[in-house]
């Protein structure tokens, strides 16, 4: 390690760029909402039918984060984004073609089946480069959700106007295959492959509070001594609870809005300020996020995201909207850095990406089921009310586990009593 250099810019800071890019593809998925009403007047197909596509896509993306978190690790991260890009492009272009629902469920899992790479992958290298600054790059990649939705619905909706939904998908498809083989020439795997050591590495002899760097520690976790633990359960449990809750608001807050008298401009507009804030929340937050803790920043946004579903529930007017979308948008993009960070922190080593994808894997299950709460109780009692006062609950759930979930205890070896 002593022979590692200390170059004057630090080649991470292009892997966050890199990692930047790829989350930023995720916009192609939160994007189908812009395709359905061009699908189900071409093919006559029902809300519930053209909404089973998005459904679909969260199952197949769940055997993806399996894939590509083994991937990652047993193959390195350049390979397996330039595999997973592939897939996204060229199921997008296909998705052209088209001429049934089962058509469009093979092209569209084509590219689910990619979709892996937009979170597990650059979660997980990301935090190989940095040990001082990890909770603040953990932030700015993860904003690249953010900055996807933004960009995509808008840019899609202007695409399908001029050329036609068809010959849009063949243009998103292509220009998201370009820059995600641009992200993935420029991603490296770990500093120590450039010679470098990772960021704020040379203050670990000097900081106790900072933890060390994959390639210092003696005692790296396997996936299998992961599973055996109660933490990697209880960060599962985290995940899966604010998933429920993310996916139910995500799909339902816009005929919420309608059924409550607000315009359906004012309501798409609400939807997409979610997405804008949320970037100030995973950049301010996710770089608190390791000075005061990620899991006391966890629960702190857990806490008022529940809280804000509380006053979504209430909600009469417009303004009411407004206040939940800037309340809610920040602290749920202040929560989404806080989990990886706290995964990388207890599960370091080189089977980081597998461990994490794995409980991303089973958080998806929370966000396919998620809608389907919210629709059931919807039809069930004509309101959203109870609805969203079920999403209250799971996110204070997630913030009681958070509260006393503590470091690992690998089986056969004692507690640190650190």
């Amino acid at each position: 390690m002593d022979t590692l250099s200390k170059p004057r810019f630090f080649y991470g800071w292009i892997v966050v760029a890199s990692c930047f890019l790829t989350t930023l593809a995720y916009g192609l998925f939160f994007s189908i909402g812009v395709f359905f009403k061009p699908l189900q007047a071409e093919f006559g197909w029902s809300a519930a039918l053209t909404s089973s596509i998005h459904s679909f896509h969260l199952i197949i993306f769940i055997v993806s984060t399996f894939i590509v978190g083994w991937s990652t690790d047993r193959f390195g991260p350049r390979i397996t984004l330039a595999c997973g890009g592939t897939l996204i492009g060229l199921g997008a272009v296909l998705c052209s073609r088209v001429n049934s629902l089962w058509d469009f469920y093979f092209y569209y899992g084509m590219a689910s089946l990619g979709a892996g790479i937009v979170w597990v992958l650059p979660a997980s290298v990301v935090q190989r480069w940095f040990v001082k600054a990890r909770g603040l790059t953990l932030g700015i990649v993860s904003a690249g959700i953010g900055a996807g939705i933004i960009i995509y619905a808008p840019v899609s909706n202007h695409l399908i106007i001029i050329y036609g939904w068809r010959t849009s998908y063949i243009i998103i498809g292509m220009s998201t295959w370009v820059f995600l083989i641009i992200a993935a020439i420029l991603i490296e795997s770990s500093p120590e492959k450039k010679g470098l050591l990772p960021y704020g590495a040379e203050e670990v002899k000097q900081s106790s509070h900072i933890a060390q760097p994959d390639s210092q520690q003696d005692d790296q976790w396997s996936f299998r001594d992961a599973l055996r633990t109660r933490t990697y359960w209880a960060l599962s449990s985290i995940y899966f609870c604010t998933l429920v809750s993310i996916h139910m608001v995500m799909i339902h807050i816009i005929p919420f809005a309608v059924d409550i008298g607000i315009g359906r401009t004012d309501a798409a507009a609400a939807l997409g300020l979610i997405g804008g804030v949320s970037i100030a929340g995973r950049v301010l937050v996710g770089a608190l996020g390791q000075k005061f803790g990620f899991r006391r920043s966890l629960i702190l946004c857990t806490a008022l995201c529940g809280i804000t579903f509380l006053w979504l529930a209430g909600i009469k007017v417009l303004w009411m909207l407004y206040v939940f979308v800037v309340v809610y948008g920040f602290f749920y993009g202040g929560k989404v850095p806080q989990l990886p960070g706290l995964t990388g922190q207890y599960f370091h080593g080189k089977a980081l990406a597998t461990i994490f994808g794995s409980t991303y894997a089973i958080a998806l299950i929370g966000g396919a089921i998620g809608p389907v709460i919210g629709g059931l109780i919807y039809d069930k009692t004509g309101s959203y009310h109870a609805a969203f006062i079920t999403g209250a609950f799971f996110w204070f759930i997630a913030a009681i586990l958070a509260y006393f979930i503590s470091s690992p205890v690998r089986i056969g070896f004692k507690e640190d009593s650190s």
